[in-house]
């Protein structure tokens, strides 16, 4: 059967929809480019914000009307699929995370029935192999976070093996990736579940020992989860195949509204872990999130989220006005007026556009290796330095090349770079 394979949200979808792709093209079922080439659709759902489900059930709708079957897997199976109700749910089939593998099962079993190809095929030219690639490192989290819809999509911590791991980079890596994300609700958690002896660094060393010119990012961690091992993990951070970046969600700076997320730490944890980072890896990039408009929240309480972030400066801050979602405790709660979280988003958003165009300002006139992962219009590529900063450059090098590019200008979100003619 020709599949088409659609993935939103965060990088571990993503790497789960990569996954079902080529798990589906060994079996013997194309991946095509568009659902109007396709026997079925596979769509990877995401559910983090109510915006985001919405958009969610309207393409479900999309594809069920088009097409003979869609697979229906992500963050909405089975929490939400009551949404996904009218013409198509009798071609629709549910398939919740942890049972993925079964898809080419799913498949083969189709194909022995009658489905009908539509006529004309046109298979996706898929090209060189990316130069991106995703390696999950667990399903589920440690945490209770009273709004997070993504731990009860995914259940508790389960970790995958470190040799799966490694496996799973050393296969990126022989596709020709030369950025590898390591993925997961929350990476520092990772071998919590499994006997003591294993834990992040470990790991971070067995990936290290992947020979290959790519280099590795580790994906988001909580606060609570890297404090403890933090010491061993800057010292595995220091690998030559790793990225000097750090994704810590803060989320409020207020301790009281920390406490009501129950997310685990408090707001003096997270500066100490970002300014340790900052200390043992300058240029480190800094990536964090904040939740604006929790119920609750106070302008003292708004107000301190926004002192953190003046302290801290990170270079990217993703900012996210409070969503409830069904099922967890936050969605009880009196939300704050619309008007007041949309003033606070807009705040902080001029806030960390400010600080971020000052961080990438800073790096004006330095110059280094890139990493080219993506080819961009009018003859220009995207690369990432060894801090994971994006950088546009003025011509397009081979993806999976590694350039030396100095940095000539910046924007609040990206670098731009010339690239040099003469080697390091």
């Amino acid at each position: 059967m020709r599949v088409y394979v659609e993935s939103y949200g965060c990088s571990q979808n993503q790497g789960e929809g990569a996954a079902i792709a080529r798990a589906l093209d060994a079996r013997g079922h194309p991946v095509v480019g568009s659902p109007d080439d396709a026997d079925a659709a596979v769509l990877v759902t995401c559910g983090v914000i109510g915006p985001t489900e919405a958009r969610m059930v309207r393409r479900w709708r999309t594809l069920a009307d088009r097409m003979p079957r869609v697979v229906v897997t992500g963050c909405l199976v089975p929490l939400r699929t009551d949404l996904l109700t009218g013409p198509g749910r009798d071609r629709t089939t549910f398939v919740p995370i942890r049972a993925q593998a079964s898809l080419p099962d799913l498949f083969d079993g189709w194909t022995r029935g009658s489905v009908v190809p539509p006529p004309s095929p046109i298979l996706l030219q898929l090209g060189p192999p990316p130069a991106t690639a995703e390696v999950i490192l667990a399903q589920g989290c440690t945490s209770g976070c009273s709004y997070c819809f993504s731990r009860l999509a995914r259940g508790s911590l389960t970790s995958v093996p470190s040799e799966e791991v490694a496996a799973g980079v050393a296969a990126a890596a022989a596709r020709g990736a030369v950025e590898i994300r390591l993925t997961g609700l929350d990476t520092a958690a990772w071998g919590v579940d499994l006997a003591p002896e294993h834990r992040l660094p470990g790991l971070l060393r067995a990936v290290d020992r992947v020979a290959g010119e790519h280099r590795i990012r580790v994906g988001m961690m909580s606060p609570q989860s890297l404090a403890p091992i933090r010491d061993d993990y800057w010292d595995a951070l220091r690998g030559p195949h790793f990225f000097r970046f750090l994704h810590l969600p803060l989320q409020s700076g207020s301790d009281r509204v920390l406490a009501e997320m129950r997310r685990g730490y408090d707001a003096a944890t997270f500066e100490a872990c970002t300014r340790e980072a900052r200390e043992r890896f300058p240029g480190l990039h800094l990536a964090t999130d904040v939740i604006v408009g929790f119920p609750g929240e106070t302008l003292d309480d708004h107000r301190a989220t926004e002192a953190v972030i003046d302290r801290v400066r990170p270079e990217t801050v993703n900012v996210t006005r409070f969503s409830p979602r069904p099922g967890t405790p936050a969605a009880r709660r009196a939300p704050l007026p619309p008007r007041v979280a949309k003033s606070r988003s807009r705040a902080l958003t001029e806030l960390r556009r400010r600080i971020a165009r000052e961080r990438m300002e800073e790096r004006i006139g330095t110059d280094g290796p890139a990493w080219v992962v993506e080819h961009g219009p009018d003859g220009t590529a995207v690369a990432r330095t060894a801090s994971y900063l994006p950088v546009v450059l003025d011509r397009r090098p081979a993806l999976g090349s590694i350039v030396p590019v100095a940095i000539v200008g910046a924007r609040s979100t990206y670098l731009l770079g010339r690239v040099r003619d003469e080697s390091f």
